[in-house]
């Protein structure tokens, strides 16, 4: 839609959560590494279409997510083999994001939230005459139908077996590309250093602090390994999560646990340390994978997370646990030794995946999209 050599990429996304704000800026950096001359513009879709509920709307969710997730997944489970036309919930954000995108003239949309593609679809159906394509991300392991859309030109998704799923539906195959969940390249990871015999444990809770485990379950471990620390070696990053960081530092301090609180080199930290111990969410599990670093997740209530744990098994990267008593058995094998062969299987597991997914060509995929509608 631009006049000029300059190609304009417009990619939505949304607050609802942070991995797809990530792989916004994920997708960015790497079609700029491709090719410079590009100008990209990341929009949160509500904010181009109805800025003043964003904020309610971010609210809702993690209150949805948090205190009422048996309705969260209803609601989630129905839209996975819905029609997606059919959903009337985007219908209020169209009109005024159609205005946006006619101010911006992109010469392609990208979208990271299904929400957002749903809205670039309507736009497409009022539109004919614009030539405009369009490629959604989908951001967690899921086949769900609210990410798909016939006037959809391609999909990047995050694995082989969703591909297969989506054919499967009846899609083309030729537009499914396998690219994993899109993260920052710092994370890649080639050659793991690890420590002979003895492992060294991440735990993080995402950026808002909030851990599958309660405190007195971090206690447990910090007197653990109080008499293991020849064998395990455990950091806690507390995030955003204020009180937690304080509780951890002064109020009830851990003696044996390295505790930081929010931190901007979090590449950094899940590189140097041997396991993930965190939430399933789509870009957490694929910067563990980039990272080579296997993840324990405790299993999750929330239909996205439930197939991103699924995926964790069926490709063996990581282990699932049900409670803290469930943890601790996990600890004790590790202190005895009895873990070695497993992480073993899980990093060969890691690099075999790694293998299958073609992170390096997002760039490529998307400037060559452009330029065969152009």
């Amino acid at each position: 839609m631009n006049t000029d050599n300059q190609k304009r990429i417009l990619i939505l996304t949304a607050q609802f959560g942070a991995g797809h704000i990530s792989a916004a800026r994920a997708i960015k950096d790497d079609i700029l590494e491709k090719d410079s001359n590009c100008e990209i513009i990341i929009e949160n879709f509500i904010d181009a279409s109805i800025p003043m509920i964003n904020k309610p709307m971010v609210k809702f969710y993690e209150n949805n997510t948090k205190y009422t997730p048996g309705f969260y997944n209803y609601y989630y489970y129905l839209k996975k083999s819905f029609d997606s036309r059919h959903d009337i919930a985007h219908k209020m954000y169209t009109p005024k994001l159609s205005k946006y995108i006619l101010q911006t003239k992109p010469d392609l949309i990208i979208s990271t939230f299904p929400l957002a593609a749903a809205c670039v679809y309507n736009f497409k159906v009022k539109n004919p005459d614009i030539h405009l394509p369009s490629i959604t991300v989908i951001t967690d392991v899921v086949d769900s139908l609210e990410w798909t859309f016939p006037s959809t030109d391609m999909y990047f998704v995050p694995s082989s077996e969703i591909k297969n799923r989506f054919v499967q539906k009846g899609m083309n195959p030729d537009s499914i590309k396998v690219t994993g969940v899109p993260i920052n390249k710092a994370f890649y990871c080639d050659k793991k250093e690890s420590s002979p015999n003895k492992y060294r444990l991440l735990l993080v809770g995402g950026g808002r602090g909030l851990f599958d485990i309660d405190e007195d379950c971090m206690h447990w471990i910090d007197d653990f390994i109080s008499n293991h620390s020849d064998k395990i070696e455990v950091t806690i990053v507390t995030g955003s999560n204020e009180k937690l960081y304080d509780n951890l530092k002064s109020k009830k301090p851990l003696s044996n646990i390295k505790v930081l609180g929010f931190v901007n080199d979090m590449f950094n930290l899940i590189k140097e340390h041997d396991l993930l111990l965190t939430k399933p969410g789509g870009a957490t599990l694929f910067e563990a994978i980039h990272s080579q670093t296997p993840v324990i997740v405790r299993l999750p209530k929330l239909g996205q997370e439930i197939e991103n744990a699924k995926f964790i098994i069926d490709k063996g990267i990581g282990l699932l646990y049900n409670d803290c008593d469930d943890l601790k058995e996990i600890f004790m094998k590790i202190a005895s030794g009895d873990f070695n062969s497993n992480i073993d299987f899980m990093q060969y597991n890691i690099k075999d995946l790694k293998n299958s997914i073609h992170a390096d060509k997002i760039g490529e995929y998307a400037l060559e999209l452009i330029n065969n509608k152009s």
